[in-house]
C-alpha cells in the first residue's frame, strides 16, 4: 500500500472532525497553535515539505485572524483535515515509528498542499500586495 495513495482516504478519515473544528474559532485557534508546536518540537521535515509549511501555516492563521477571507470552504475544511490528521497521535503509521512514522504525515499534507495549490497561490499574491500596502503607509507615517 502507498501511502501516497491513501493520502485522500486518510484525510476523508478526519473530515467531519475538520468541519466542526473550522466553525469553532477557539478550536480553530487551538489547532493552529498545536501545529505550530509540533512543528517546532519534532523538527519534522515531513519529506522535504519544510518550505512550504510556512504558507499553509500563515494562510490558516490570516483565516483565523480574519485578514483573509477569500478561502473556500473545501480548502478551509482539507487544510484544517491536514492539520488535524497531523497532530493527531493516531496515525496509519505511528510516529514514534523511526524514519517512517511521519511519512503518512507527510502524504496527507503533500496531498493538501496539491489541491490548494492555486488558493494558496492566491493567498500569497494577497500577501505580497498587502505587505507592499503596509510598507507604504509605514513610509507615510515616517515622512
Amino acid at each position: 500500500m502507498a501511502v501516497e495513495r491513501e493520502a485522500p482516504r486518510l484525510v476523508a478519515s478526519v473530515r467531519d472532525e475538520a468541519e466542526a473544528i473550522a466553525q469553532d474559532e477557539s478550536r480553530l485557534r487551538a489547532l493552529l497553535s498545536r501545529a505550530v508546536g509540533a512543528l517546532r518540537a519534532d523538527r519534522r521535515d515531513l519529506g522535504g515539505l519544510g518550505g512550504e509549511w510556512p504558507v499553509l501555516l500563515r494562510f490558516l492563521r490570516a483565516w483565523v485572524q480574519g485578514d483573509y477571507r477569500r478561502v473556500p470552504w473545501r480548502t478551509l475544511t482539507l487544510v484544517v483535515a491536514g492539520l488535524v490528521y497531523f497532530v493527531a497521535p493516531v496515525d496509519l503509521l505511528p510516529d514514534v515509528l523511526a524514519g517512517i512514522g511521519f511519512v503518512d504525515d507527510a502524504a496527507v499534507i503533500a496531498y493538501v498542499l496539491k489541491t490548494i495549490r492555486g488558493d494558496l497561490e492566491r493567498f500569497e499574491t494577497w500577501e505580497r500586495k498587502e505587505e507592499r500596502r503596509l510598507e507604504r503607509r509605514r513610509r507615510r507615517l515616517l515622512r
